[in-house]
């Protein structure tokens, strides 16, 4: 798209010529502002798309009297800033930002929200299913999904187009694409990240190969699974990338997520496995690629057409301790309101306001919202189909770190799949006795 046209079209879409204009569909706030004067405080990590929120609060303020103040926290401190909140009991915040997969840990600290949304002002149909359950725990619902990440598959469009290859759209696909890429340009076929002590960066696609072997990380019975048959196929598969077919680039054995999104932007890989944000990194100021090169397809599907992907959820909840519960709920109808959702998406006046994160359907399929995001939106949704998050169970992190840590392994001191599972296995047995966890992941 020509560059007066893109901005024609995001002017359009984001109301820019009278900003309030998206407020005109906005929620059933209650009227008569019976709130006013109300002061809140919400604790979240820093991001673009909260950033574009927080410019906006003076609208929500002048239809409530309710002032919100932003208070971000750096996202590798989060989960132990929100502990400790609510261990101690404080009441410093209001409302929270959190993990999906801390949901099982913090839901004692969260206020439910279902006798609130029994009204019907907020639908939750109106997200994807996996939003919604993300956003669930022992049948209550403990936020709203403000924040999601799918996954999408990247790749240079003018390497695969030079090779003679298609966008892959399974497992299989990938690994003979990716290989007549390398061989026509001598750019490494993929990008992975398999290192540890990068908050699990190494699971994600981890995930999706032990989904569509159909295996899981525990049973049933809350019993680790994923060192059985299939979980092993599935990991063999997944390093296989790098071990066997040799298509991965060599740093994938050392590469975080920030860099194997780098690796790429710099040209040193032709295929890449990540959420949707990457996009903005590899089309950036910093990457050496331009627009053009970079393509996207919806995520890959191991096995099958219907195999689940992964999503990240981080959802707004309104912390039980606060004395605002009323007023809070007012500003979480607000926040998560479609209107606003469309607005922030389509503004790209500002680079650090600027953002493609949304979490509804009706955005995701939106045409003014493709048009100016490329088509980000509907390949994203595509993802979504049957898409599912990390397991909920309060001792994720601690399972996480095993799991990660058996990855790595393999990968960087040539341990058998078999043998590095059972390790992680065993230990994880452990944690799920001292935990008493229970239930499928």
């Amino acid at each position: 798209m020509k560059r007066r046209q893109f901005l024609a079209a995001a002017a359009a879409c984001s109301g820019w010529s009278a900003m309030p204009a998206w407020s005109q569909a906005g929620p059933d706030l209650k009227p008569g502002r019976p709130y006013a004067g109300t002061r809140l405080a919400i604790m979240l990590p820093p991001s673009s798309q909260f950033r574009a929120q927080e410019k906006r609060l003076d609208e929500f303020e002048a239809a409530t009297g309710i002032k919100v103040a932003y208070q971000y926290v750096p996202y590798g401190q989060l989960l132990e800033k929100l502990t400790t909140e609510a261990v101690g009991g404080g009441s410093a915040y209001d409302l929270m930002a959190y993990q999906d997969s801390w949901l099982a840990s913090l839901s004692g600290y969260l206020s439910p929200l279902d006798a609130r949304l029994a009204d019907g002002v907020v639908d939750l149909g109106r997200y994807p299913e996996v939003y919604r359950k993300a956003c669930q725990y022992g049948g209550a619902t403990y936020g709203l999904p403000v924040r999601a990440h799918p996954q999408l598959l990247f790749y240079r469009r003018d390497l695969y187009e030079q090779a003679g290859v298609e966008p892959p759209r399974t497992w299989d696909q990938m690994l003979t694409a990716a290989t007549a890429v390398q061989a026509a340009s001598g750019v490494p076929g993929v990008v992975m990240d398999y290192v540890k002590g990068s908050g699990f960066q190494n699971l994600w696609i981890w995930l999706n190969c032990l989904w569509g072997h159909g295996a899981e990380v525990l049973d049933a019975d809350g019993r680790p699974s994923f060192q059985l048959p299939a979980g092993v196929q599935a990991t063999q598969a997944y390093v296989d990338v790098l071990l066997k077919h040799r298509i991965a680039n060599p740093g994938s054995s050392q590469f975080n997520e920030y860099d194997m999104v780098n690796a790429m932007a710099q040209g040193n890989g032709a295929t890449m496995m990540v959420w949707w944000w990457t996009y903005s990194v590899l089309t950036g100021e910093r990457s050496r690629l331009k627009p053009g090169q970079v393509g996207f397809a919806p995520m890959l599907r191991v096995g099958s057409p219907q195999s689940p992907t992964v999503a990240i959820v981080m959802p707004f909840g309104i912390a039980r301790q606060s004395r605002q519960q009323d007023a809070a709920w007012e500003f979480l109808k607000w926040v998560s309101n479609p209107a606003l959702e469309k607005a922030i998406v389509c503004d790209k006046r500002d680079p650090q306001s600027a953002d493609i994160v949304a979490t509804h359907t009706a955005t995701y399929l939106d045409d003014e919202v493709n048009q100016v995001n490329h088509g980000l939106h509907r390949a994203a949704l595509a993802s979504l189909q049957g898409a599912r998050t990390v397991p909920q169970l309060a001792n994720w992190p601690q399972i996480a770190t095993a799991l990660e840590a058996a990855v790595s392994e393999i990968v960087s001191s040539g341990k058998p799949v078999q043998a590095a599972l059972d390790d992680a296995a065993a230990q994880v047995a452990r944690m799920n006795r001292r935990a008493g966890a229970r239930g499928r992941g």
